[in-house]
């Protein structure tokens, strides 16, 4: 089954839809290392704040110890508890070296807060609230939950609350029944800050940028494209006048901005392929006033006999011979469209008929049949073959011998009388091909005619009232093509005329 081809409207789309998954995987991307950073930011917090309640805790083991007794501190309203002791800790927890530790309490197993950081300026950064007897009770769950767990070991807690990053510690003062309790609220507006400035910023930067660079790039290159599709598009329409643009064809000119040198080489094979077109169809127009002359004249004969006949002006005594002359016509006509029609099908090769034949017997077969033809024009034949092994080929032994009797009968016809034609061969191993050339010492052909003698109904001068109908080489060429094979008109040859190089299979290769 045949590939489907895609619209330019849905190339489009499936450019837009991968530029668009470019866009979302890279604001995912985006998306991710702003959580990493924020995390990090929990992490940072949460540690800063592990080490500011272990130092202080173990600060203050050493104020208590070696008092010999269980350490009471004096609470608020309450004359109870050693006072000094109470001072000393709180003139610690408050100065300004701790500034940066954040919201600092020790608190007793009820929650009750015995001493603060003054520098706190919002208590509710830690849930607190006031008893009716005027004491400060911290009432935030997770600190409660820490305190209440027995043993010295530190116990964490951090929270990500969006804006800010909150992280609780609390440990066991060793000697005493209170606990350290560190809170740190962190905003995440520096870290937002720093995102923005130094990742979101350039990122969307360089996005923005290599987008609108790759749609000025796409809309650049496709311009080729577009310009090649409008004149194709031309062309089908019936104007064999348009041509891409010079500057689309010549792969130096580097104001196209083509995306690679394909597009150069399709912009100048899509005019070679109009030209070809366009002479085609000027051949064809001529092709078809020849044989509209061709078959008229017969029939305009043919019709003339026939009604002579019918009216009796031609005599019964004279009928055979009318006939005759009818027969010949209908032939004519015949041999017209038998080239029409054959010119068609000859590049299809019958496998069945493909056999080995000598190449050098073969020549010789043709030059033999074309003896008459040679001497009618005094022409000299120089052969040089091949004697080797290396001569046998391998196809259809009929078609491939009208390809050698198709040139060689052109090159008699253009030939001047007392002229040469050369035949020759040589093999090459490695392509596993022989090649044959035939040489005259005609005129020659004109360099601008060389690529189109093969095409079809094209006449090297149609002015002239050559015999055939301009499909001999192409015959030629469409017999080789089926066989895989080249055919070429070269320039620069011994005699000064023409001279075909064409090629021969050799047989396959035995596995």
């Amino acid at each position: 089954m045949k590939g489907k081809k895609v619209s330019a409207n849905f190339a489009l789309f499936i450019i837009s839809f991968l530029v668009f998954i470019t866009v979302l995987v890279f604001a995912l991307l985006l998306f991710l290392s702003y959580e990493n950073m924020h995390n990090s930011l929990v992490i940072e917090t949460e540690e800063d704040t592990s080490v500011a309640c272990r130092s202080l805790a173990s600060d203050i083991e050493a104020l208590t110890f070696g008092s010999g007794e269980p350490v009471v501190f004096t609470q608020d309203n309450d004359g109870s508890g050693n006072f000094e002791l109470t001072k000393i800790v709180e003139r610690y927890i408050t100065a300004e070296i701790y500034r940066d530790y954040g919201a600092v309490y020790i608190i007793d197993e009820d929650g009750l807060v015995l001493l603060r950081n003054v520098y706190v300026e919002n208590d509710d950064a830690i849930r607190t609230y006031y008893s009716d007897n005027g004491r400060l009770y911290i009432k935030d769950e997770n600190v409660m939950e820490l305190i209440g767990q027995e043993g010295d070991d530190l116990k964490t807690f951090a929270e990500d609350e969006g804006s800010y990053v909150t992280a609780i510690a609390g440990k066991h003062i060793q000697n005493t029944e209170y606990f350290v309790v560190v809170k740190k609220v962190e905003t995440a507006k520096e870290t937002v800050r720093e995102y923005v400035e130094n990742i979101f910023r350039p990122a969307v930067i360089a996005l923005v940028s290599a987008v609108v660079l790759y749609a000025l790039f796409v809309w650049l290159s496709l311009k080729p494209v577009r310009n090649i599709s409008e004149v194709i598009k031309r062309v089908a329409e019936g104007d064999y006048t348009a041509r891409v643009d010079a500057k689309y064809t010549n792969e130096n000119d580097y104001s196209n901005f083509s995306v690679s040198s394909e597009f150069d080489e399709m912009g100048a094979t899509v005019n070679n392929m109009i030209e070809s077109l366009q002479n085609q169809e000027k051949d064809r127009e001529i092709f078809i006033s020849s044989v509209a002359h061709d078959i008229r004249t017969p029939l305009t004969s043919i019709n003339g006999f026939v009604t002579a006949m019918l009216d009796g002006t031609i005599s019964d005594e004279d009928r055979p011979k009318y006939l005759n002359l009818i027969k010949q016509q209908v032939g004519r006509i015949k041999a017209l469209v038998t080239s029409m029609t054959e010119a068609s099908s000859l590049s299809h090769v019958n496998r069945e008929l493909m056999e080995e034949f000598n190449v050098s017997d073969m020549i010789n077969d043709v030059i033999e049949n074309l003896e008459t033809q040679f001497a009618d024009k005094d022409i000299h034949v120089i052969k040089s073959l091949d004697p080797g092994p290396g001569i046998i080929a391998y196809g259809e032994p009929a078609e491939l011998a009208r390809v050698i009797n198709n040139i060689v009968t052109n090159a008699i016809k253009f030939t001047p009388a007392g002229g040469t034609i050369k035949i020759s061969t040589e093999t090459d191993k490695k392509q596993r091909k022989i090649f044959i050339t035939v040489e005259d010492s005609g005129p020659g052909i004109e360099e601008s005619k060389r690529k189109r003698i093969f095409e079809s109904f094209y006449k090297g001068d149609p002015s002239r009232k050559q015999e055939g109908f301009g499909l001999g080489l192409y015959i030629c060429k469409q017999i080789l093509l089926g066989h895989r094979q080249t055919i070429v008109c070269e320039e620069g040859t011994e005699l000064g005329g023409a001279k075909f190089v064409f090629s021969f299979p050799y047989p396959p290769e035995e596995i």
